[in-house]
């Protein structure tokens, strides 16, 4: 199992994102593909305040990846985990969200973790396989 975060998310749906066609070969190429409903929000921000695309057009690209991904919720057991290992690991600050997406990966069983910035998932992840499209 395939778990991708918003970085991938981002660039899988953005076409002139500079790493979308790697991205989107690294998707394409992936079975049982997953992420979190939060990745959804995530995205949204970074489509609408980084890249300037439209409200309208963004929620139009995100909700069409749930025909290609499985999407599920975090719960509150999830947000408990990503905090007590945040305070084990010395995780500050923004670090939290990616905390968030590696226990939920890991509650999912996903092996590995698509992402664009590993040196993130490195820490909070150690014992999953990151991959870098």
């Amino acid at each position: 199992m395939t778990y991708f975060d918003t970085s991938t998310l981002v660039a899988v749906i953005l076409t002139p994102h500079p790493q979308h066609k790697r991205c989107l070969a690294v998707f394409e190429e992936s079975r049982e593909r997953m992420t979190c409903a939060h990745a959804f929000a995530e995205t949204f921000s970074t489509l609408t305040a980084f890249y300037k695309v439209p409200n309208d057009v963004a929620a139009e690209l995100i909700l069409g990846l749930e025909e290609s991904v499985a999407v599920t919720a975090l719960t509150l057991g999830d947000y408990k985990t990503a905090l007590n290992e945040a305070r084990q690991r010395g995780v500050m600050g923004g670090g939290i969200y990616d905390s968030l997406h590696a226990t939920h990966a890991r509650r999912l069983s996903a092996t590995r973790v698509v992402t664009l910035n590993p040196g993130n998932f490195q820490h909070v992840a150690p014992d999953m396989e990151i991959v870098v499209p």
